[in-house]
């Protein structure tokens, strides 16, 4: 029960629903986890069966692993922050988020993090995506239901690159109760921040942000160099971030207790691997 929560970006199975998630966690000794609760690669939401749902947190509870824990990634089709097109791609995401957030209030899950998204002018970009913010709350009005701005890499016109441009998006969000940020860890390198010395990261996140809006992490080795920009993750130990700087990460008194769940690149769900890597990083 000391042990620093951490889990995998597993497959949430549409036959098993929740159900498989869970079970599929559990057999790695994931005290935390992610998965997508809909169509990763189009807009299409998943069913929610009542009975799989039910029997979802009955395994949950009898293995003590709190649904709260796990980090309901969002769509990758989606661009919260289009505007060089036309309002179909920002409204079809938004209400794709949306659907995702009533699966998850059903559920008992709280965390939804989704890419800031991306557009060659910056600043209206901050605007539009506090604006989806404070709609998605203004439809999920009184659920617990918690946005994540996920940290970004310089790649393209990414939007969440520096942790002045979240800071940004904040700012603009009226209900600061509902948002807060995923912190990955492979993206931040690769924008330029040397998580090797993590103390110093979080001090200036802290400056910045401020440590109350870290909700949870990505927990990844990069296969590039600090400040590659290209987004390429690595197994645990095998990059240039290096095994120890991600146990420290891991294991840190600030960040223990946060839900992390691995995104290391493993073409299906590979639970011996999983399992190894939690191992490594956690003892």
């Amino acid at each position: 029960m000391n042990k620093p929560l951490l889990g995998a970006h597993v497959s949430y199975k549409k036959d098993e629903q929740l159900f498989g998630t869970i079970r599929d966690l559990i057999s790695i000794g994931a005290t935390s986890g992610a998965i997508y609760i809909s169509n990763s690669r189009a807009y299409i939401k998943f069913g929610l069966d009542k009975e799989k749902l039910n029997n979802a947190k009955k395994i949950a509870k009898e293995n003590n692993f709190n649904l709260e824990n796990i980090i309901v990634h969002a769509p990758m089709v989606g661009n919260i922050a289009n505007t060089e097109k036309d309002s179909d791609i920002y409204l079809r995401t938004l209400n794709s988020y949306h659907k995702d957030l009533i699966t998850m209030e059903e559920s008992g899950i709280k965390l939804f993090n989704f890419h800031p998204g991306s557009s060659k002018d910056t600043s209206l970009a901050i605007e539009q995506i506090s604006n989806a913010i404070n709609e998605l709350h203004r439809r999920t009005e009184g659920d617990k239901t918690i946005l994540l701005l996920e940290t970004m890499m310089k790649k393209g016109n990414y939007v969440g690159i520096k942790f002045e441009q979240i800071k940004s998006i904040i700012d603009l969000v009226k209900d600061k109760k509902r948002i807060g940020v995923c912190f990955d860890t492979c993206h931040v390198w690769d924008a330029g921040y040397d998580i090797r010395n993590i103390d110093n990261v979080l001090e200036e996140f802290d400056n910045v942000i401020g440590l109350k809006y870290l909700k949870a992490l990505h927990i990844n080795d990069s296969k590039n160099e600090l400040g590659s920009g290209k987004d390429r993750h690595e197994e645990i130990g095998k990059g240039y971030i290096g095994l120890e700087p991600l146990k420290k990460i891991v294991n840190h008194k600030l960040l223990r207790d946060l839900p992390k769940a691995l995104e290391t690149p493993y073409g299906k769900d590979d639970f011996t691997k999983w399992k190894d890597e939690i191992d490594l990083l956690i003892n």
